[in-house]
């Protein structure tokens, strides 16, 4: 795992605390976590899709 890996989880559950100490409270609330929510779920959609995740490789790619 490399360094931007392990700072993008670490920053991703510092974040992750957030929406879900928002979720308690009544009104707009849930709202607010799931959009929240969204911004970190896009964040790691991106680097899936741009393959930027080096714990996550395929056996092809550890093959070449």
């Amino acid at each position: 795992m490399k360094k931007k890996d392990r700072i993008a989880i670490v920053v991703s559950i510092l974040y992750l605390m957030l929406p879900l100490s928002i979720v308690g409270g009544g009104g707009e609330g849930p709202e607010a976590a799931l959009l929240m929510l969204s911004v970190l779920i896009a964040y790691w959609g991106y680097r899936f899709i741009k393959g930027d995740i080096s714990f996550i490789k395929s056996k092809e790619d550890d093959e070449t």
